[in-house]
Protein backbone atom coordinates (compact mmCIF):
# COMPACT_ATOMS: atom_id res chain seq x y z
CA UNK A 1 0.00 0.00 0.00
CA UNK A 2 1.38 3.37 -1.02
CA UNK A 3 1.54 6.10 1.61
CA UNK A 4 -1.26 8.66 1.41
CA UNK A 5 0.67 11.91 0.92
CA UNK A 6 -2.16 14.01 2.37
CA UNK A 7 -2.33 11.88 5.53
CA UNK A 8 1.46 11.99 5.86
CA UNK A 9 1.27 15.78 5.52
CA UNK A 10 -1.29 15.93 8.34
CA UNK A 11 1.05 13.91 10.59
CA UNK A 12 4.03 16.11 9.74
CA UNK A 13 2.04 19.25 10.51
CA UNK A 14 0.94 17.79 13.85
CA UNK A 15 4.55 17.00 14.77
CA UNK A 16 5.63 20.53 13.85
CA UNK A 17 2.78 22.31 15.65
CA UNK A 18 3.06 20.07 18.74
CA UNK A 19 6.72 21.13 18.97
CA UNK A 20 5.75 24.78 18.52
CA UNK A 21 7.84 25.42 15.42
CA UNK A 22 7.02 27.65 12.49
CA UNK A 23 7.47 26.17 9.01
CA UNK A 24 10.77 28.06 8.64
CA UNK A 25 12.11 26.84 11.99
CA UNK A 26 11.01 23.28 11.28
CA UNK A 27 12.64 23.36 7.84
CA UNK A 28 15.95 24.50 9.36
CA UNK A 29 15.97 21.41 11.58
CA UNK A 30 15.24 19.14 8.62
CA UNK A 31 18.44 19.63 6.60
CA UNK A 32 17.83 23.36 6.08
CA UNK A 33 14.70 22.73 4.03
CA UNK A 34 12.98 25.97 2.91
CA UNK A 35 9.56 26.96 4.19
CA UNK A 36 7.99 26.22 0.79
CA UNK A 37 9.23 22.63 0.97
CA UNK A 38 7.71 22.12 4.42
CA UNK A 39 4.48 23.66 3.15
CA UNK A 40 4.45 21.19 0.23
CA UNK A 41 4.93 18.26 2.63
CA UNK A 42 2.09 19.38 4.87
CA UNK A 43 -0.25 19.92 1.93
CA UNK A 44 0.50 16.45 0.58
CA UNK A 45 2.00 17.74 -2.67
CA UNK A 46 5.05 15.53 -2.21
CA UNK A 47 6.73 13.37 0.41
CA UNK A 48 10.03 14.11 2.15
CA UNK A 49 13.03 12.10 0.99
CA UNK A 50 14.13 9.16 3.12
CA UNK A 51 16.80 11.01 5.11
CA UNK A 52 14.34 13.81 5.92
CA UNK A 53 11.60 11.35 6.85
CA UNK A 54 13.97 9.86 9.42
CA UNK A 55 14.70 13.26 10.95
CA UNK A 56 10.99 14.15 11.12
CA UNK A 57 10.27 10.76 12.72
CA UNK A 58 12.94 11.37 15.35
CA UNK A 59 11.45 14.77 16.17
CA UNK A 60 7.98 13.25 16.41
CA UNK A 61 9.18 10.24 18.41
CA UNK A 62 7.58 7.82 15.94
CA UNK A 63 8.97 5.29 13.51
CA UNK A 64 9.33 6.18 9.84
CA UNK A 65 6.74 3.52 9.04
CA UNK A 66 4.26 5.06 11.45
CA UNK A 67 4.88 8.49 9.95
CA UNK A 68 4.11 7.10 6.49
CA UNK A 69 1.19 4.81 7.34
CA UNK A 70 -0.19 5.86 10.72
CA UNK A 71 -0.55 3.67 13.79
CA UNK A 72 -0.93 -0.11 13.34
CA UNK A 73 -4.65 0.32 14.07
CA UNK A 74 -4.98 2.95 11.33
CA UNK A 75 -2.91 0.91 8.86
CA UNK A 76 -4.82 -2.34 9.41
CA UNK A 77 -8.19 -0.57 9.45
CA UNK A 78 -7.36 1.07 6.10
CA UNK A 79 -6.42 -2.29 4.59
CA UNK A 80 -9.65 -3.90 5.82
CA UNK A 81 -11.75 -1.04 4.44
CA UNK A 82 -9.98 -0.99 1.05
CA UNK A 83 -9.79 -4.75 0.49
CA UNK A 84 -12.87 -6.06 2.32
CA UNK A 85 -15.13 -2.97 2.48
CA UNK A 86 -15.66 -3.55 6.18
CA UNK A 87 -15.63 -1.19 9.17
CA UNK A 88 -14.56 -3.23 12.18
CA UNK A 89 -15.49 -2.63 15.79
CA UNK A 90 -12.34 -1.08 17.40
CA UNK A 91 -12.41 -3.75 20.13
CA UNK A 92 -12.35 -6.48 17.49
CA UNK A 93 -9.54 -4.66 15.68
CA UNK A 94 -7.50 -4.65 18.89
CA UNK A 95 -8.04 -8.39 19.22
CA UNK A 96 -6.70 -8.87 15.70
CA UNK A 97 -3.60 -6.84 16.55
CA UNK A 98 -2.97 -8.84 19.74
CA UNK A 99 -3.22 -12.08 17.76
CA UNK A 100 -0.87 -10.79 15.03
CA UNK A 101 1.65 -9.77 17.66
CA UNK A 102 1.48 -13.21 19.29
CA UNK A 103 2.11 -14.78 15.89
CA UNK A 104 5.04 -12.35 15.44
CA UNK A 105 3.52 -10.98 12.24
CA UNK A 106 4.71 -7.53 11.21
CA UNK A 107 1.78 -5.16 11.81
CA UNK A 108 2.71 -3.32 8.60
CA UNK A 109 3.00 -6.44 6.41
CA UNK A 110 0.11 -5.76 4.03
CA UNK A 111 -0.07 -9.18 2.35
CA UNK A 112 0.20 -11.08 5.63
CA UNK A 113 -2.63 -9.02 7.10
CA UNK A 114 -4.85 -9.49 4.03
CA UNK A 115 -4.25 -13.25 4.16
CA UNK A 116 -5.03 -13.33 7.88
CA UNK A 117 -8.25 -11.29 7.59
CA UNK A 118 -9.34 -13.34 4.56
CA UNK A 119 -9.05 -16.43 6.75
CA UNK A 120 -11.32 -14.83 9.34
CA UNK A 121 -13.84 -13.84 6.66
CA UNK A 122 -13.82 -17.34 5.15
CA UNK A 123 -14.32 -18.97 8.54
CA UNK A 124 -17.36 -16.82 9.29
CA UNK A 125 -15.94 -15.78 12.67
CA UNK A 126 -15.78 -12.14 11.59
CA UNK A 127 -19.45 -11.82 12.54
CA UNK A 128 -19.72 -11.30 16.28
CA UNK A 129 -22.32 -13.37 18.11
CA UNK A 130 -25.68 -11.61 18.43
CA UNK A 131 -24.12 -8.59 16.72
CA UNK A 132 -26.73 -6.27 15.18
CA UNK A 133 -25.99 -3.71 12.50
CA UNK A 134 -27.65 -1.95 9.58
CA UNK A 135 -27.49 -3.18 6.01
CA UNK A 136 -28.07 -0.52 3.35
CA UNK A 137 -30.03 -1.39 0.20
CA UNK A 138 -30.29 1.27 -2.54
CA UNK A 139 -33.82 2.37 -3.37
CA UNK A 140 -34.47 2.15 -7.09
CA UNK A 141 -34.55 5.53 -8.81
CA UNK A 142 -32.38 7.34 -6.27
CA UNK A 143 -28.60 7.62 -6.02
CA UNK A 144 -28.67 8.72 -2.40
CA UNK A 145 -31.64 7.00 -0.75
CA UNK A 146 -31.35 3.62 0.96
CA UNK A 147 -33.48 1.26 3.00
CA UNK A 148 -31.51 0.44 6.15
CA UNK A 149 -32.47 -2.94 7.61
CA UNK A 150 -31.45 -4.37 10.96
CA UNK A 151 -29.22 -7.40 10.53
CA UNK A 152 -28.16 -9.94 13.13
CA UNK A 153 -25.27 -12.30 12.35
CA UNK A 154 -25.67 -11.53 8.66
CA UNK A 155 -29.42 -12.26 8.53
CA UNK A 156 -31.88 -9.45 7.85
CA UNK A 157 -34.42 -9.03 10.66
CA UNK A 158 -36.54 -6.10 9.47
CA UNK A 159 -36.36 -2.66 7.81
CA UNK A 160 -35.62 0.06 10.35
CA UNK A 161 -34.86 3.33 8.55
CA UNK A 162 -34.86 5.26 5.36
CA UNK A 163 -31.30 6.55 5.00
CA UNK A 164 -30.30 9.53 2.89
CA UNK A 165 -26.54 9.63 2.21
CA UNK A 166 -24.51 12.72 1.37
CA UNK A 167 -21.25 11.03 0.38
CA UNK A 168 -19.32 14.20 -0.35
CA UNK A 169 -20.10 15.47 3.17
CA UNK A 170 -19.80 12.08 4.96
CA UNK A 171 -23.30 12.69 6.31
CA UNK A 172 -26.08 10.12 6.76
CA UNK A 173 -29.70 10.97 7.64
CA UNK A 174 -32.00 8.43 9.36
CA UNK A 175 -35.79 8.49 9.24
CA UNK A 176 -37.65 5.61 10.97
CA UNK A 177 -39.15 3.27 8.38
CA UNK A 178 -42.84 3.91 7.74
CA UNK A 179 -43.99 0.33 8.25
CA UNK A 180 -41.55 -0.82 10.95
CA UNK A 181 -43.26 -2.74 13.75
CA UNK A 182 -41.37 -0.71 16.32
CA UNK A 183 -41.68 2.63 14.51
CA UNK A 184 -42.86 4.50 17.63
CA UNK A 185 -39.85 3.26 19.57
CA UNK A 186 -37.53 4.31 16.76
CA UNK A 187 -39.01 7.81 16.76
CA UNK A 188 -39.13 8.30 20.52
CA UNK A 189 -35.90 6.58 21.56
CA UNK A 190 -33.08 8.47 19.90
CA UNK A 191 -29.74 6.61 19.90
CA UNK A 192 -26.92 7.16 22.38
CA UNK A 193 -23.88 7.19 20.14
CA UNK A 194 -21.28 7.25 22.91
CA UNK A 195 -21.20 3.45 23.17
CA UNK A 196 -19.30 1.32 20.68
CA UNK A 197 -22.04 -1.24 20.08
CA UNK A 198 -24.55 1.50 19.27
CA UNK A 199 -22.08 3.22 16.96
CA UNK A 200 -21.24 -0.06 15.23
CA UNK A 201 -24.95 -0.70 14.62
CA UNK A 202 -25.16 2.38 12.38
CA UNK A 203 -21.65 2.59 10.95
CA UNK A 204 -20.37 -0.93 10.27
CA UNK A 205 -21.24 -0.69 6.57
CA UNK A 206 -20.27 2.97 6.12
CA UNK A 207 -17.40 1.92 3.79
CA UNK A 208 -19.98 0.49 1.38
CA UNK A 209 -21.65 3.91 1.34
CA UNK A 210 -18.29 5.64 0.68
CA UNK A 211 -18.70 7.45 3.99
CA UNK A 212 -15.57 8.13 6.05
CA UNK A 213 -16.29 7.27 9.69
CA UNK A 214 -13.71 9.65 11.17
CA UNK A 215 -15.33 12.66 9.50
CA UNK A 216 -18.92 11.52 9.55
CA UNK A 217 -22.12 13.17 10.74
CA UNK A 218 -25.38 11.40 11.59
CA UNK A 219 -28.69 13.29 11.53
CA UNK A 220 -31.49 11.44 13.34
CA UNK A 221 -35.14 12.38 12.80
CA UNK A 222 -36.92 11.57 16.05
CA UNK A 223 -39.95 12.80 17.98
CA UNK A 224 -40.23 14.13 21.54
CA UNK A 225 -42.58 11.70 23.26
CA UNK A 226 -44.46 14.04 25.63
CA UNK A 227 -44.87 16.95 23.25
CA UNK A 228 -45.08 14.87 20.04
CA UNK A 229 -42.97 17.43 18.20
CA UNK A 230 -40.02 16.87 15.86
CA UNK A 231 -36.75 16.06 17.62
CA UNK A 232 -34.02 16.23 14.99
CA UNK A 233 -30.55 15.58 16.37
CA UNK A 234 -27.17 15.95 14.69
CA UNK A 235 -24.26 13.79 15.87
CA UNK A 236 -20.68 14.53 14.81
CA UNK A 237 -17.93 11.94 15.11
CA UNK A 238 -15.34 12.83 17.74
CA UNK A 239 -12.16 11.50 16.13
CA UNK A 240 -10.17 11.55 19.39
CA UNK A 241 -12.75 9.87 21.61
CA UNK A 242 -14.07 7.59 18.80
CA UNK A 243 -17.66 8.42 19.69
CA UNK A 244 -20.38 10.70 18.30
CA UNK A 245 -21.09 13.97 20.09
CA UNK A 246 -24.44 15.74 19.92
CA UNK A 247 -23.65 18.98 18.13
CA UNK A 248 -26.83 20.71 17.00
CA UNK A 249 -30.59 20.40 16.76
CA UNK A 250 -32.95 21.19 13.92
CA UNK A 251 -31.93 24.84 13.58
CA UNK A 252 -29.09 24.19 11.14
CA UNK A 253 -28.38 23.83 7.45
CA UNK A 254 -27.65 20.10 7.54
CA UNK A 255 -31.32 19.06 7.61
CA UNK A 256 -32.64 16.92 4.75
CA UNK A 257 -35.95 18.70 4.14
CA UNK A 258 -38.03 15.70 2.92
CA UNK A 259 -37.16 13.78 6.12
CA UNK A 260 -37.97 16.82 8.25
CA UNK A 261 -41.38 17.18 6.57
CA UNK A 262 -42.21 13.49 7.10
CA UNK A 263 -41.17 13.71 10.75
CA UNK A 264 -43.38 16.75 11.32
CA UNK A 265 -46.31 15.01 9.61
CA UNK A 266 -45.91 11.97 11.85
CA UNK A 267 -45.63 14.19 14.94
CA UNK A 268 -48.83 16.05 13.96
CA UNK A 269 -50.65 12.73 13.46
CA UNK A 270 -49.55 11.51 16.88
CA UNK A 271 -50.70 14.74 18.54
CA UNK A 272 -54.15 14.37 17.00
CA UNK A 273 -54.50 10.77 18.14
CA UNK A 274 -53.36 11.16 21.76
Amino acid sequence: MKPDAIEVGIRIKKIRTDLGYSMSQFGELISDSPKTTVNNWERGINLPKEDKLKKISLLGKVTTTELLYGTPEEFISTIIVEHFRLQLNPLFLKQIIVFLEKQKIDLYDEMAIIEFVQGIVDSGSLVEQESKYLRYTPIVGSNNLYLASTTRNGEVIEPAFFAYVEKEKDRVHYLPYTFAENQSELFYKVPELNKQLNIDYFTRQFPLLDVELNQSTIVYYGIKEKENTANIIEYCHNDEEKIFDVEKTENNSSIYEPFKIETEKTAAYLRQNH
